[in-house]
């Protein structure tokens, strides 16, 4: 009975390991461009299906976010150790620093904002289908122009 359950331990554990090596990472870096002011923050969200990215505001990310200071007319950021798969990626320049992307009264932004892809929404923000792309390199870079 002992060997038989070391046996199994061992082939459990060596079968872990070979699941966790078939997961390949990789680096995502996001450069947006046609930032108009050097002042506020730029949001950037990775998201990893449609529900978080057709869902929620710019600002909140449901994947994966980061937001850096901006300091010139382009701003990068890089999504380190993502697993390979499909994504993508929505922006925004919070010009004003109040953390949110603001509109009008009708609903129309008044800050710039942008997708991968450098697809623009209808009637609203552009959908996870025509923005997603696949990631299965051990880095992609994504320009996306904020407008």
């Amino acid at each position: 009975m002992g060997k038989q359950l070391f046996l199994f331990l061992v082939f459990a554990a060596s079968w872990s390991t070979i699941g966790a090596q078939d997961v390949k990472l990789g680096t995502i870096k996001v450069v947006v461009d046609g930032i108009k002011e050097v002042k506020g923050k730029l949001y950037v969200a990775l998201e990893k299906n449609a529900q978080d990215f057709d869902s929620g505001a710019l600002h909140e990310a449901k994947y994966r976010g980061l937001n850096i200071e901006v300091k010139a007319s382009k701003g990068e950021v890089e999504f380190q150790e993502v697993p390979y798969g499909t994504y993508a990626i929505k922006t925004f320049h919070d010009a004003n620093g109040d953390g949110k992307l603001n509109s009008n009264f009708i609903g129309v932004p008044n800050e710039d904002y942008g997708f991968s892809n450098n697809v623009r929404g209808t009637m609203g923000p552009a959908k996870y289908q025509e923005a997603s792309f696949v990631f299965d390199s051990a880095e992609k870079v994504l320009t996306i122009t904020v407008k």
